[in-house]
């Protein structure tokens, strides 16, 4: 029987903190990895995990949810 291989991935697009400074990314870093780890195995599946919760655009506002969801 054939191994079958899924590449699961969570990553945000948008706002995001790269090198020092926030800037708008089209595809998000995990995404951009995920696609390259396809490329390498282009039998495998991808499958892009999405929140149920939609988060702030706002990168620095993003944060501040995610710590209270910690927090919690």
């Amino acid at each position: 029987m054939a191994k079958k291989v899924l590449i699961a991935y969570y990553s945000r697009r948008g706002e995001n903190y790269v090198n020092g400074s926030i800037k708008n990314l089209k595809l998000g870093n995990t995404e951009v990895v995920a696609q390259k780890i396809k490329a390498l195995l282009p039998d495998a599946d991808v499958f892009q995990i999405d929140t149920t919760y939609e988060y702030s655009k706002s990168y620095m506002t993003c944060i501040e949810e995610a710590k209270q969801e910690l927090h919690d």
